[in-house]
């Protein structure tokens, strides 16, 4: 018989132009192939309509096999939480943390979750003979609460949000997203049967935190390996979406190209929605902007970067250039979760990327070796997802 998921979500799956919600769409697209019906409630956390337009409303509409569409009740705007909504969102807070002075005011974990969502997800398990609820970032947890006791409880937790503030003030990077102290996480965490990290190294922190199991589920990826030959370096690509993270790192990636005199002419195309966010003076710096297809954007470029100098979770962009086995630099950063162990793929610094890519450029290496480690990853990868995939439906399929 059919089993119905419910999963409940602050973002869209609709479009795929940011790492979670390709994360979340091949997800659910996978349970949906394995006879799940998906029923995908798109939760407007903060009730300002900014994520849910009329084309990714129509796209999710026809996608799965129900969606809903909820704003917050009064009951979120609180006093104290709209209290640290305002501090946190300061243009005085923005100035201390981009000098990199750490504040302790930070989210409790339930203050994104109103009584609206509690209602209607209650409902939604009633009427609809709800087997399991996929709740997506733990700062939804609170509804866990309220569910029948015969619905299976999952967190998919994306990244780790104890002290995130703290971590992205270390780096310099303003991040407004949530960040809550540890003993409020587990907290969350607490709530479901299972939960779900994203890369090993979150599994096992999560693994000595908290009461509830926990597996590892790395992001979903197909073959589309690219089969063509890379004689030389003549051009590298990068792609991202805007969020601070990434606006940075690719803006220090620019910064430290335009001052290596060898790489000042190199072809440079940067692609997703970063681009309307960074600058660069040199003239053969490409800014594309959002692309419909992937192809071809990573038929465009000789080799592709991955610059990250912060960040939690795994990073799908590196994972999305393995699957199409082109060649590709990253910092270690960049490829944490992914199980790569090539040097060219852990770079400490971005400043060592840098000065490996003047390298290659200068001799005009071939690019081969970088191309076969890129496929050999995603094998090892895939192989390992299989496993993990296979752990997950044994939970969800009881």
């Amino acid at each position: 018989m059919t089993k119905n998921i419910l999963v409940v979500s602050p973002v869209p799956s609709h479009p795929q132009d940011a790492g979670n919600k390709k994360r979340i769409y091949s997800l659910f697209k996978y349970l949906q192939a394995k006879s799940f019906k998906i029923h995908y409630l798109l939760y407007e956390v903060h009730g300002n309509g900014y994520t849910c337009n009329k084309s990714s409303y129509e796209a999710m509409k026809a996608e799965w096999d129900y969606f809903d569409f909820l704003l917050p009740s009064p009951d979120h705007h609180k006093v104290l939480v709209n209290l640290r909504t305002k501090l946190l969102n300061s243009p005085r807070y923005s100035a201390i943390a981009s000098k990199g002075i750490s504040l302790p005011i930070q989210y409790k974990v339930d203050d994104w979750c109103s009584d609206a969502l509690i209602n209607f997800v209650n409902w939604k398990c009633k009427n609809f003979a709800i087997s399991t609820v996929f709740v997506e970032y733990v700062f939804l947890s609170k509804l866990l609460e309220f569910l029948p006791a015969n619905v299976f409880k999952v967190i998919d937790t994306h990244d780790v949000f104890a002290n995130r503030n703290i971590y992205m003030f270390k780096n310099t990077i303003n991040s407004r997203f949530f960040s809550t102290p540890p003993k409020e996480e587990i907290k969350g965490l607490n709530r479901a049967d299972l939960v779900i990290a994203i890369q090993e190294e979150e599994k096992k922190y999560f693994e000595a935190r908290t009461t509830s199991e926990v597996i590892e589920l790395t992001h979903l990826e197909e073959e589309k390996f690219i089969y063509k030959q890379y004689n030389c370096l003549a051009s590298v690509g990068i792609i991202a979406s805007s969020n601070p993270i990434n606006i940075r790192s690719v803006q220090v990636f620019l910064d430290l190209i335009t001052e290596t005199k060898n790489l000042s002419s190199i072809k440079i195309y940067i692609a997703g929605s970063v681009s309307a966010k960074v600058s660069c003076s040199l003239p053969n710096v490409v800014f594309l902007g959002q692309v419909n297809y992937l192809d071809h954007f990573y038929n465009l470029a000789d080799l592709y970067i991955n610059p990250m100098i912060a960040g939690t979770g795994i990073k799908i962009k590196t994972l999305e250039a393995f699957s199409y086995g082109v060649p590709l630099l990253s910092t270690e950063i960049g490829s944490v979760g992914t199980g790569s162990i090539f040097e060219f793929h852990n770079f400490p610094s971005l400043k060592e990327l840098i000065n490996h890519l003047d390298k290659i450029y200068s001799s005009q290496t071939s690019l081969d070796i970088y191309q076969e480690a890129s496929k050999s990853c995603f094998h090892t990868y895939k192989a390992n997802l299989n496993l993990q995939l296979d752990s997950l439906l044994a939970r969800v399929d009881r």
